[in-house]
This record gives structure tokens, C-alpha cells and sequence, in this order.
């Protein structure tokens, strides 16, 4: 019989062999641990680039780029917060824009630019997405009861029928100078576009307006599929929300996009990814918007379910 003296140093002994084992299985799977991260540690990120990470809902900004207070044919709306960042491509692309249509139309009321990213991104106390510096609201441009060029209120709403009021006082959607910057960013090869957000009443007027004005085939075929009402969110009939894509370079240093691919942003990375959506091409998008049978219907296709590699989507109806 085990007298009580021997039985408790054999509990001491096994409760120092349970210690051991436990120890050396915590250094184990540690190491194990530290082995498999730095098997996935890429390069370190560039020093000085300004890197936009992640995705516009899920991302953050690196370096970021501040636009100014004021430039050739825009000013920010609220020039004393700090949401004035973007990646390079976005904050160039609002510059190109805005000193467009200052010159394409001399003497109007400079393009009212709001929220960017914050400086390091991140988090939005107004906006969901803006949180990898490729987001931009900018605001329309509004001409008043007389016709002429006026100064935008600030996020005043626009109807069916192109009208807004603000205070006391009636305006109108400016269709021509609005369209101009449409399709200078749309056409702008180096802003990579991916969306125009705005109500389909406010899609429809600009479509609408490019079908007896715009001298481009290509710049009311992508505009076609870039202008485009949110699903879940509001109908953005008082401003345009800006979105640029990323691209080779970016999406290398952990830049994420989101489907749909456009066909005219892609390139050999893209080109290559398997996991890519199909497009329609700008051939294919012409040819649809521009037949003879679909004349009829342009004007009230909204809604319906079309393939998207020939036919665009949620083109918007009257």
C-alpha cells in the first residue's frame, strides 16, 4: 500500500512533467506560428508612395495625397476638414475634370468638391465607403431660373424634371457642363473610373443629353455603364460620388478591386485573372446602344434583367 508521503510526491512529479509538455507545446506551435507569417510577408511597401489598401468599405490610405482648398475650376466644399485625401490617380483625375469644363465653359461657378478620405483613411463619420482615398463627392453643377450659370447651394436635390430648390430660390440641373465632366472622366485614360454614382432620374438627363450632343460614341458607352444608382444606399440625386479603380501596380501592394471588371480599364494582371467578370466591349456597347431596334427603348430600360456582355446595365428610364 503507497503510503500518503510517496503518493504526494508522485502527484508533484506529474504535475511538473504536465508543466513541461504544456511548455514546450506553447514554444512549438509559437514557432510554428511565427514560421507561417513570415512564410506570407511580402516586400515591404514602398517608402513616400501613397498606397491605397484594401477595398472603399474595408480599406485604409498610406501617404495619402491632399487635395487643395481651391484649384482651375474647382473648390472644395468644406475647406477647414481634413477629408481632402486621395491616392494620386483620384485627386488628378477631380483636377483634369474641373480645369476641363472651366475652360469648355469660361466664366461659370467652379466645380464644389466634398468628402475625400481621411488623411490615413479609414473609417468615415459620414460615408460607409471613402476609406481608401479613391472616393469623391462632387457636387452638380446648377444654372439658375434665367438659364444662367449659378452657384450650387450644397447637396441640393434634383428631380425628374431637372429642378432643385434651394432657400427660396428655383434652379436648374446644368445637363451641359454636368456631361462634360461625365465624359471627361469617363474618357480619361488615366483616371480609371469605375463609378459614377448618381439617381437614375439624374442618369437619365445626362444620357439623354449625350444622345444629341456628344460627338463620342465611346464616351456615352461607357458612360452608360459607369453612371450608375447605388442599390443600398441613397439615390445620390444631389451629387455625383467619383470612384477610381486600381491598377497592376496598386493591386500588387494590396489595392482590392470589385466586380464588375470594365473592359477598357483592364490590363495583362487583368487580362490574366481568371476570377475576372466579363464585360461587354466598347464595340459591343455601341453597337447595342446604337441599333436601329433597341431606338425605341432606350428611354425606359431600367430595371430590366440584360446579359451583361452585350447589353449595358441599369441604363436608367424616364
Amino acid at each position: 500500500m503507497v503510503d500518503r508521503e510517496s503518493y504526494v510526491a508522485g502527484l508533484g512529479r506529474q504535475a511538473e512533467l504536465c508543466a513541461m509538455i504544456q511548455e514546450r507545446m506553447v514554444r512549438f506551435f509559437t514557432l510554428l506560428g511565427i514560421v507561417a507569417f513570415c512564410g506570407c510577408v511580402t516586400e515591404p511597401l514602398p517608402a513616400g508612395q501613397t498606397i491605397s489598401i484594401g477595398t472603399s468599405t474595408r480599406g485604409y490610405l498610406r501617404d495619402a495625397v491632399p487635395l487643395d482648398d481651391q484649384g482651375e475650376g474647382y473648390r472644395r466644399l468644406r475647406p477647414r476638414e481634413e477629408t481632402r485625401y486621395g491616392t494620386q490617380t483620384l485627386i488628378r483625375a477631380i483636377e483634369r475634370a474641373a480645369r476641363e469644363v472651366a475652360e469648355a465653359f469660361p466664366g461659370g461657378y467652379p466645380l464644389q468638391v466634398g468628402d475625400l478620405s481621411n488623411p490615413s483613411g479609414g473609417a468615415h463619420s459620414r460615408h460607409r465607403s471613402h476609406r481608401s482615398g479613391r472616393d469623391a463627392d462632387l457636387l452638380f453643377y446648377a444654372r439658375d431660373a434665367g438659364g444662367l450659370a449659378a452657384a450650387n447651394g450644397g447637396w441640393m436635390k434634383f428631380d425628374h424634371l431637372g429642378l432643385g430648390v434651394s432657400g427660396n430660390r428655383a434652379y436648374r440641373f446644368d445637363e451641359a457642363r454636368n456631361w462634360h465632366l461625365v465624359r471627361t472622366l469617363v474618357l480619361d485614360e488615366k483616371a480609371r473610373v469605375k463609378w459614377l454614382f448618381c439617381s437614375n432620374q439624374i442618369k437619365a438627363r445626362l444620357l439623354r443629353y449625350a444622345a444629341s450632343h456628344e460627338p463620342s460614341a465611346r464616351a456615352v458607352a461607357r458612360a452608360t455603364w459607369i453612371l450608375h444608382q447605388p442599390s443600398q444606399a441613397d439615390p445620390h440625386d444631389d451629387h455625383f460620388h467619383l470612384r477610381v479603380d486600381c491598377d497592376a501596380a496598386e493591386r500588387a501592394l494590396g489595392c482590392q478591386e470589385e466586380a464588375p471588371h470594365w473592359p477598357w480599364l483592364s490590363d495583362t494582371a487583368r487580362k490574366e485573372d481568371s476570377r475576372a467578370a466579363v464585360a461587354a466591349t466598347d464595340e459591343r456597347l455601341v453597337r447595342w446602344l446604337f441599333a436601329e431596334e433597341h431606338v425605341d427603348q432606350r428611354s425606359h430600360v431600367a430595371g430590366r434583367r440584360l446579359h451583361p456582355a452585350t447589353k449595358p446595365s441599369l441604363v436608367a428610364g424616364r
